[in-house]
């Protein structure tokens, strides 16, 4: 199981067709709110998400899942048109860094057999 979360939903429609062409099973959500509503139903494998978000951004749903021994140590790769890999996010999990702009469909791929 595999989370997208991404307010842009053609972008995060990409994302779960590539997921799906490669026998994976993923859901989108368009902000952090459906996305913490929804880990209580089903907790993902991996996450990729899109820090800056419409509502509450991308932080806050990463400080919520630290919060929790449940959900602390899932993967999370930010998918972003920023470029954070100069920070430190490991506090969050996170363990990778994409640019929209660049990306390549196999390095979805890559990370979720790597860490799902």
């Amino acid at each position: 199981m595999v989370f997208v979360v991404d307010s842009d939903e053609v972008f995060g429609k990409c994302l779960l067709r590539v997921l799906k062409k490669n026998n994976f099973k993923g859901y989108l959500f368009g902000n952090a709110i459906s996305a913490i509503d929804f880990i209580s139903q089903e907790i993902p494998k991996i996450i990729f998400i899109d820090v800056m978000l419409t509502g509450p951004d991308g932080f806050t749903f990463l400080n919520e899942m630290a919060s929790y021994a449940d959900t602390m140590n899932i993967p999370v790769v930010v998918v972003s048109e920023k470029d954070f890999s100069p920070f430190d996010l490991s506090e969050y999990n996170v363990v990778g860094f994409l640019d929209k702009s660049k990306m390549k469909p196999e390095e979805i791929v890559d990370y979720v057999r790597k860490f799902a």
